[in-house]
């Protein structure tokens, strides 16, 4: 099941490399901060398969903006998005790995949730949120054989990152010289799924040290 909201020319993109690499792939489109369409889609994919092992959020919204100048529709749009999104979607879930007692959940988060960036306010506190999230379900869906662990992907060109990239990319900033490839961040998810024995852990792809 391959989610997106909007870009749907790259949801596409995506889901012809899985099919080519061997793999499977649905997509639906849905507005995740929408708790009906989130339902349905899981309803339809269960339909469909009959189980779900893994979930993946890997969905941010934000806005280049300083507090002062972030208005109160950003911070609750992206606060909606990027949490309380989370919120709705792990609450979907519960009960399909409850009744399997097994599953597994990749948070993809950032490190600005620890370290905080100026003029990404809504962002990082989102971002923060959704690791204390990670922790708390952690422990709670600990019982069913749950895992739920985060990823911090490192820096990516998107238009959150964009217009910080000229500085993302200074080689200062990365012991390594250079910030992680997509397909390291594949990988390292793909683990963390199979992972049987990790949960409740943030696992940092890059290589700068603060």
């Amino acid at each position: 099941c391959l989610h997106y909201h909007q870009h749907q020319t790259a949801a596409k993109k995506t889901a012809a490399a899985i099919k080519k690499a061997g793999g499977e792939s649905h997509l639906y489109q849905a507005d995740i901060a929408n708790s009906s369409q989130i339902r349905a889609i899981l309803k339809e994919f269960i339909q469909s398969h009959h189980s779900l092992k893994v979930m993946v959020w890997a969905v941010g919204v934000g806005s280049s903006k300083l507090l002062l100048k972030t208005s109160p529709e950003d911070w609750h749009r992206t606060l909606q998005t990027n949490l309380t999104g989370a919120y709705t979607v792990l609450k979907a879930i519960a009960p399909i790995f409850e009744q399997q007692n097994d599953g597994a959940v990749i948070l993809v988060g950032s490190l600005s949730a620890e370290q905080g960036v100026a003029g990404q306010a809504a962002y990082a506190a989102s971002k923060a949120g959704l690791m204390g999230l990670m922790h708390t379900v952690a422990k709670e869906w600990g019982d069913f054989n749950i895992r739920v662990n985060m990823v911090f992907p490192g820096w990516h060109l998107s238009p959150i990152s964009e217009p910080a990239w000229h500085t993302a990319k200074n080689p200062r900033n990365h012991t390594l010289h250079r910030t992680p490839s997509l397909t390291y961040v594949a990988t390292s998810i793909y683990h963390m799924a199979l992972s049987p024995d990790t949960s409740g852990q943030i696992w940092n792809l890059d290589s700068r040290v603060w």
